[in-house]
């Protein structure tokens, strides 16, 4: 897998140039994100970013709520993409609606041993423990729509059946 680019990791309008926002040809999913060029397998797409919300309990979750977990401090916590100003292009990754269209792969960062605090060029340091990184898990073809499975619970929402 490639290497993360921890400078533009916590950027909210960053995107990568080989992929763009465009209207999804599924029904009813509005926006997308496509590749403008071939992407091989293992390519580092980018980060969900959004809101953290460690309490919770009385939040209003939406479709943009991502839960993930700080394997350090052994808390649980939801990255919330709703708000464009705080979140970027991950924001309009679609749920794909069968196995065998998903080519792009969520993996959560955990790693016990580290304190997985990262310092970027310009000086910000980053805490990525629980941070959501988005991969090619196939090779994508020009022009085709990035696609991940957002969940059973999501999918039920949707009437989706894998």
């Amino acid at each position: 897998m490639q290497q993360i680019n921890i400078d533009v990791i916590d950027i909210p309008k960053y995107i990568p140039d080989f992929l763009s926002i465009s209207y999804s040809k599924i029904p009813n999913a509005g926006l997308g994100i496509f590749a403008n060029r071939d992407i091989q397998k293992g390519t580092f797409l980018g980060n969900y970013m959004g809101e953290i919300i460690e309490d919770f309990d009385s939040y209003e979750l939406n479709d943009y709520c991502f839960d993930s977990i700080h394997i350090n401090k052994n808390t649980t916590f939801i990255i919330d993409g709703f708000d464009i100003d705080k979140s970027n292009f991950a924001r309009f990754l679609n749920c794909c609606y069968n196995k065998d269209v998903q080519n792009v792969l969520a993996i959560r960062y955990t790693n016990k041993d580290t304190n997985n605090i990262f310092e970027n060029r310009i000086g910000n340091k980053i805490d990525i423990d629980g941070y959501i990184f988005l991969y090619a898990k196939r090779n994508i073809l020009q022009g085709e729509e990035l696609l991940y499975d957002y969940g059973e619970q999501y999918r039920e929402k949707l009437n989706i059946k894998m």
